[in-house]
């Protein structure tokens, strides 16, 4: 800090989330949520470097996360912008109008907010408001605050892309799982159609066999009737040439008398 004014380059945050961050009455600076507790808060105090207690009875504790500036335009009318947005524009607008002193005049810091927050509502916005936004600004600056809360970002990315790897992953595992008990089904399906078709054969070939037993049995009792009918054939026909043969001698007797 020089001069009361920061011009040190820090990357943008895309998505700033500042819900950790915290201002206590009575303790300058900007600190971090370490836990809760039923009666106060543990808090990380970047001021003194150190971890401590906080009550929350009788001591006004704000989150950044929850505090925004007024703002007023022709078009949308009276409305708010949160604090982190407007952080995150005095952090692009860092190397080429860096903050001034929050010990400025009045109108040198109405004149700094004007150019990073032109649409804020200089009915509603104070001068001691815009003290604070420097201030704390310029403390989370010099304490590397952005640049933790970066890294927090880029962890929480980086988790939320493994978890969708992950989800991918086994979205895929139970697709190739439906597929190999389709498949399964579907070769189940076909050993049975199989088995149903070897049946099928199965009950063709027997009906045949029995149509091929009944024709040689047809063709056996054909062969009986024949020998039997050549076998009638055979005793009618001595007893015709006996009588064709005794016939001739009876008229011959006849004759003689």
């Amino acid at each position: 800090m020089n001069g009361g004014t920061v011009s040190r380059k820090i990357e943008s945050i895309e998505h700033m989330n500042l819900e950790k961050y915290l201002v206590v009455g009575g303790a300058p600076g900007v600190h971090k949520l370490v836990t809760s507790r039923g009666n106060g808060l543990i808090i990380e105090d970047r001021l003194e470097g150190r971890t401590r207690f906080v009550p929350t009875r009788g001591q006004q504790v704000t989150p950044l996360s929850t505090v925004a500036v007024y703002t007023y335009s022709d078009e949308e009318g009276e409305s708010t912008i949160p604090l982190t947005d407007v952080f995150q524009r005095m952090l692009d607008q860092l190397e080429t109008t860096p903050p001034v002193s929050a010990k400025a005049a009045s109108d040198e810091l109405r004149a700094y907010f004007s150019t990073v927050v032109p649409e804020h509502d200089r009915d509603r916005v104070h001068i001691n408001d815009i003290k604070k936004c420097v201030k704390w600004f310029t403390f989370m600056v010099e304490k590397g605050i952005f640049e933790e809360a970066k890294r927090a970002e880029e962890k929480a990315a980086a988790a939320e892309k493994a978890a969708m790897a992950e989800n991918e992953i086994a979205e895929d595992a139970s697709a190739v799982t439906v597929a190999e008990e389709t498949n399964a089904v579907a070769v189940a399906e076909e050993t049975d159609a199989v088995a149903v078709a070897e049946e099928t054969n199965a009950v063709a070939v027997a009906e045949e066999t029995d149509v091929v037993a009944v024709a040689e049995d047809g063709d056996a009792v054909a062969v009986a009737v024949a020998e039997e009918t050549d076998a009638v054939a055979v005793a009618e026909t001595p007893e015709v040439l006996q009588t064709e043969a005794s016939a001739p001698a009876v008229k011959k007797v006849k004759g003689k008398k």
